[in-house]
């Protein structure tokens, strides 16, 4: 066996780790290479789903592949806030977003012969959507639905509406302005029955409530208390019972119904304690009287005509305006009782009442004796008798004021009397009529 020397082993040695270090560098230079021609793009998935040649089927049917199984909608609505509540016409505006996922069972790849990629953006114009409506809406809805819709792999697609709905609601105003109401709508598929479509919900009404008033966006007057949303079948359709509990912020009301109308009410009181000015009196009240019919005016403009039974605010104002009208006829009774209201006497206005008592004994002789056709020629008798007349007059003037007198004042202190005791049962009617309305009202 002939000997190999060690130079020749050593050069040999050499030559084959050279030709493997070049190997590994012809390697390291293919790899990138290899890497980047398998880099991805959102292109080739759409390009690979084909939507554009697809799209006129992809509109027309519903996206399943066996037609018994019914397609399952899933909805989600983000409540943002309360627009209007307008009491006349019974309406209710509140804006939200809605968002809705369905499967569409011809839109779906691999993720690994993509890089990964697990969802792209498509044109929502180019699919099937499903058509959801509420029931109670009553105007239309001008909101488009969000241009895209993100798409899985697995062929779920997530559409995104903001919707301003104006729903019918029928609103309870027998506590108001301390009313809660309760406003609920429908959602439901126009179409598609419970055997074509089934509605459900993301989120339980515990994550709704919690999540949704956290994110409201107050509007000054009213404040959600509880959002519930439930599946119900109606009529074998599938359908969404959402429930809006809310209640209004009665200051305003307060401060500009039923104060001012407390404060007339008062006023209206304490106008018993003007000292005998009844026509003073008279004026007070009817002002008083005439400011409630204002406020009368102003609740009537925000109140509906066809609420059924009147409101306690109705009660509130109505009663007050009868319990200051019912004081000034209180007040003209006490008046007549008590001689103030007078008819005039035209025939003796202006004239001394006529003499009726008898003369004193000096001044009873006669002046004139016309039997006899005598008359005293000096006439010194004559003056004497109309002195003696006229301080008759004087005298029976002074008895008749002073009896006059005596009179009126008896009469003002049963008058008196009498204002008192009415009062008092008034302010006893009054305090009776608001603490009933206050219970009413569930204070």
């Amino acid at each position: 066996m002939p000997s190999i020397n060690a130079p020749a082993l050593r050069h040999r040695t050499q030559k084959a780790t050279t030709m493997w270090l070049l190997l590994l560098c012809l390697c390291f230079d293919y790899i990138p290479g290899a890497v980047l021609k398998q880099t991805c793009k959102h292109y080739d998935v759409i390009n690979y789903l084909n939507i554009t040649e697809r799209q006129d089927l992809l509109l027309m049917t519903m996206p399943k592949n066996d037609w018994k199984e019914p397609l399952v909608v899933t909805v989600d609505m983000l409540f943002v806030s309360i627009l209007n509540v307008v009491e006349k016409t019974q309406t209710l505006m509140t804006y939200f977003w809605i968002f809705t996922i369905w499967k569409n069972d011809f839109l779906s790849w691999d993720p690994e012969q993509f890089c990964n990629i697990s969802y792209v953006t498509i044109p929502l114009s180019s699919v099937w959507v499903p058509d959801l409506y509420f029931l109670e809406q009553v105007v239309e809805d001008i909101s488009p639905w969000m241009k895209y819709a993100n798409l899985t792999h697995d062929g779920v697609i997530t559409a995104l509406k903001p919707m301003r709905l104006t729903s019918t609601c029928v609103l309870e105003f027998y506590y108001f302005p301390f009313d809660i109401q309760k406003c609920s709508v429908i959602f439901t598929s126009t179409m598609h029955r419970e055997n074509h479509i089934i509605l459900r919900t993301l989120r339980n009404t515990t994550e709704i409530r919690k999540e949704d008033i956290d994110l409201y966006v107050e509007n000054g007057e009213w404040n959600p208390l509880e959002i519930t949303v439930e599946e119900k079948q109606l009529n074998g359709y599938s359908t969404l019972f959402c429930t809006l509990v809310m209640k209004r912020q009665s200051s305003l009301y307060v401060s500009a119904l039923i104060l001012p109308s407390l404060s007339l009410m008062v006023l209206d009181l304490l106008s018993h304690f003007i000292p005998r000015a009844y026509n003073e009196k008279i004026s007070f009240k009817i002002t008083v009287l005439l400011g409630i019919s204002v406020l009368t005016i102003i609740l009537n403009d925000l109140l509906p005509a066809s609420s059924g039974t009147p409101p306690v605010i109705v009660i509130f104002v109505i009663g007050t305006m009868t319990l200051i009208a019912a004081g000034t006829v209180e007040l003209i009774l006490i008046m007549y009782i008590g001689g103030k209201i007078l008819k005039p006497d035209t025939k003796t206005a202006g004239a001394f009442p006529p003499y009726q008592g008898p003369l004193p004994q000096s001044c009873s002789r006669e002046v004139q004796f016309e039997d006899e056709g005598t008359v005293l020629e000096d006439g010194v008798l004559s003056k004497l008798e109309r002195i003696c007349r006229d301080i008759q007059l004087v005298r029976q003037q002074i008895l008749t004021l002073r009896s006059t007198e005596e009179m009126e004042e008896k009469c003002a202190k049963f008058q008196d009397k009498i204002e008192n005791v009415v009062f008092y049962l008034h302010f006893l009617l009054v305090s009776a009529f608001y603490a009933i309305v206050f219970v009413l009202w569930k204070w």
